[in-house]
């Protein structure tokens, strides 16, 4: 096998990206928990009446829908660490760090399209939250 004198570095550098990538999920979480919990409360909160404050129940709600939506775990790709051990455990080191790398990148990329979802769902129920508060406010000046 030809000296991969840049392995390490690259691994080095997939694995803080996974890492980062992991710290990014775990913060569309507790952002999509904040707006969850804004979102219930206006929901509850809210007078009763008034057409614009209704709609911004309603707003409210379909934010809290899309926060639980884009909280819903999904299957997000871990090595199997006991199939490394079985398979790789013999062999030479640089062809283990580069199989390795390369199940890194592919775990990278599927999980980016996870990420880039969740993403866009936490974005669209803060939205939703900011047109409800901006019609209950609306309602509640007008009544």
């Amino acid at each position: 096998m030809k000296k991969l004198r840049s392995l390490d570095v690259v691994l080095d550098e997939v694995r803080d990206e996974r890492a980062a990538q992991l710290r990014h999920f775990e913060s569309l979480d507790a952002k999509a928990g904040i707006v969850l919990g804004f979102a219930g409360a206006i929901t509850t909160l809210a007078p009763a009446q008034g057409v614009l404050i209704g709609m911004g129940r309603g707003s409210a709600a379909i934010a809290g829908l899309l926060a639980l939506w884009a909280f819903l775990p999904r299957n997000f790709q871990v090595a199997d660490t006991s199939l490394l051990r079985r398979r790789y455990l013999a062999s030479e080191p640089e062809f283990t760090k580069l199989r390795l790398l390369d199940t890194l990148i592919e775990m990278i990329t599927g999980a980016d399209h996870l990420l880039q979802g969740k993403a866009r769902r936490l974005k669209s129920a803060m939205v939703a939250l900011a047109v409800a508060v901006a019609l209950v406010a609306a309602g509640i000046q007008i009544d």
